[in-house]
């Protein structure tokens, strides 16, 4: 309500924080102090919030040496629908996008590497494909997939992972995929 003067700018944002409570069925959802309003974290559940809480469990977990692998990895994948608010172009936006993204493929791999450890190559392998599934462009989760592959026997799935991987970061953002993943799919064609 930039054009309405300070009375009419007052009653149009209670009559809508009246409405937007009504809508969520909590009066005390929302909560106003000081100018600013808020979630209230008691009352509302927030999939970024919980997610975030999962991500620093498994990373204090992980950096204590007592990681719990697939456990960790099965909460942040529930909670992980790919990336926040995808169609936001806000710098605010962007920042928190891909510091979520950060730290879940960061944790995926983590619990991934736990798995590749005991040779679980298996559960390793489907631990990065669902992540795959939710983020299509972390290059490292192709990789370690096509590591899984290769060491459980599997060389032609290793092989079509890379070939997805090449085509994804090539269509999506004009790339070629890492040295590094360049250096797994050489010696995947040469074995």
């Amino acid at each position: 309500w930039p054009d309405a003067d300070g009375d009419l700018q007052h009653r149009s944002f209670n009559t809508t924080l009246y409405r937007l409570r009504r809508l969520l069925g909590e009066k005390d959802a929302l909560v106003l102090r000081g100018g600013a309003l808020a979630v209230d974290p008691r009352r509302c559940w927030v999939d970024v919030w919980a997610l975030e809480r999962v991500l620093a469990q498994t990373e204090a977990t992980e950096s204590a040496g007592r990681g719990k692998g697939a456990e960790a990895f099965e909460r942040a994948i529930a909670l992980y629908r790919g990336p926040f608010l995808a169609q936001e172009a806000d710098p605010q936006f962007i920042m928190a996008r891909e510091r979520l993204r950060t730290r879940f493929v960061r944790s995926v791999g983590a619990a991934g590497r736990k798995l590749e450890e005991s040779s679980r190559w298996d559960e390793a392998a489907a631990c990065y494909q669902k992540a795959i599934e939710v983020d299509a462009l972390a290059e490292e989760l192709y990789r370690r997939l096509m590591v899984c592959y290769e060491r459980a026997s599997r060389r032609t799935e290793a092989l079509a992972v890379y070939e997805r991987c090449r085509r994804v970061l090539r269509k999506t953002l004009g790339v070629d995929p890492s040295p590094e993943t360049e250096a797994v799919g050489r010696r995947l064609r040469t074995e």
